[in-house]
């Protein structure tokens, strides 16, 4: 045992090296998956309309299905890109940011397009009160201006990553969400003598915070002397037709697992929704918390992303996998910690967003239930990262689109249907579906990672 340990701490990227990237990309994770919409959440609740929170938690839902896609292209990217930096080809590495650029921004404006003119449709389609409904278009449409936005900038986050950069993307993430909350509070609740737009607010506020986050990307990546060697000009001049087939290639089936796990949140909306708003607002709690108690793991997640390509790009196959290890010791340590918080703190957070008491009841015990299913979901996430990085994508798309539409939706749907009487466990049991399927996705990634065919893709 203690020879395989050894072993382990030789081979590949040391513990502190690896914490050093980790660091920055679990700051900027929390600046850009969970602590913008946990205090918006916050924000909205200060309106005391149960009906306004639920609205701004099911457009969410949809729009975290929307992002995860967006993820896809920046997430192939940085697979190419740690290749061609691993192996010292810098040139490749600006052709492909514009490459990065250009795709994001033609696909970022398509969804635009079709959120901006089917917002009423959306909301209908997972088939929310009326009244909510109703709340909920507005928002929606200034969001699609915000999704269009997260696409183009993402491509740079990518990029900086790829060349193992993750402290400019902290920083970055770090201005946008401070820009975030100023704008949210001044303009939902009307301060500082701005007048109060409620929940739009929320969206316009989103559309100034990566206004922002851009510019400063552009700026920085064109002004850095390091980064001189990766461009002969302009990376926005940098287009060609069969890298960009290649990227998309690459994407599909990352965009495709993506959005298949993705699509299960917006389904659980879907199969919650009957519960009624006090349902639909828990669910957009824990949903917050349990986003926020993960993060250590998310972060390892996109770490081990350029930490697997790039040693694989080194011909080290074995330090590649000791990488792989040593991340997955570091989140589990770390969730024990974060989940084992929300359990005992259940009751005390959930208030945070209940300032009338209405739905406290069904909310905190379900979180410390569902806090202890989420221990399922950590494996699959560091494991799908790792095939990703090794260009494996497909593996992590077949798994992810059969679990999901296999097994996860005709379970959700059966324990939906039930007629339970107990608010608590129908919702525990609906929610906790997600958590079975994302248990079962870890094993068959296991099961791959375990064979050499994984660490042989040539991207």
């Amino acid at each position: 045992m203690k020879g395989k340990i050894n072993k382990i701490l030789k081979n590949g990227d040391s513990i502190t090296d690896i914490l050093f990237y980790w660091l920055p990309e679990m700051i900027s994770n929390t600046m850009l998956i969970s602590l913008p919409p946990l205090i918006d959440s916050y924000i909205i609740a200060s309106l005391r309309s149960t009906t306004t929170y639920g609205a701004l938690g099911m457009a969410n839902n949809f729009l975290h299905f929307l992002i995860k896609l967006a993820e896809a292209i920046p997430v192939a990217a940085i697979a190419i890109i740690g290749r061609h930096n691993g192996a010292q080809k810098y040139k490749k590495c600006g052709q492909d940011l514009g490459d990065t650029f250009w795709t994001t921004t033609i696909i970022g404006f398509i969804l635009f397009l079709i959120i901006f003119f089917g917002a009423t449709g959306i909301f209908n389609l997972i088939g929310v009160p009326t009244k909510m409904a109703l709340k909920g278009a507005p928002f929606l449409r200034l969001r699609s201006i915000g999704i269009l936005l997260t696409f183009i900038s993402l491509s740079f986050f990518a990029f900086m990553r790829a060349v193992k950069n993750t402290r400019t993307p902290m920083f970055i993430y770090m201005v946008g969400m401070s820009v975030f909350i100023v704008f949210d509070y001044m303009l939902v609740l009307g301060k500082f003598g701005f007048a109060s737009m409620g929940l739009t607010g929320s969206a316009v506020a989103t559309i100034i915070q990566y206004i922002v986050m851009i510019t400063i990307s552009i700026f920085y990546i064109l002004i850095k002397k390091d980064y001189k060697k990766y461009f002969s000009k302009l990376f926005i001049n940098y287009f060609n037709i069969h890298r960009v087939k290649k990227l998309i290639g690459l994407s599909l089936p990352i965009m495709i697992d993506k959005g298949s796990l993705a699509s299960a949140y917006v389904v659980l909306s879907k199969m919650i929704a009957p519960m009624g708003k006090y349902a639909i607002a828990s669910y957009d709690v824990i949903k917050n918390l349990e986003r926020f108690a993960i993060l250590p793991a998310v972060g390892f997640a996109q770490i081990i992303i350029f930490l697997v390509s790039n040693r694989l790009g080194a011909k080290d196959p074995q330090g590649a996998k000791s990488n792989i290890k040593k991340v997955m010791i570091l989140s589990a340590a770390m969730l024990i910690i974060t989940l084992g918080f929300l359990c005992f703190k259940s009751e005390y957070l959930v208030s945070f967003f209940d300032p009338k008491n209405k739905f406290s009841h069904l909310a905190a015990p379900a979180l410390v239930f569902i806090s202890l299913l989420v221990v399922l979901d950590f494996v699959q996430l560091i494991l799908a990262g790792a095939l990703r990085g090794a260009g494996d994508v497909k593996t992590v798309m077949k798994v992810r689109f059969f679990s999901c539409f296999l097994f996860f939706m005709p379970l959700v749907y059966f324990f939906s249907k039930l007629p339970i009487q107990n608010q608590v466990l129908k919702f525990v049991l609906i929610y906790g579906s997600f958590y079975f399927n994302t248990g079962l996705m870890g094993i068959f990634f296991l099961k791959r990672i375990k064979t050499p065919k994984w660490q042989n893709k040539d991207i």
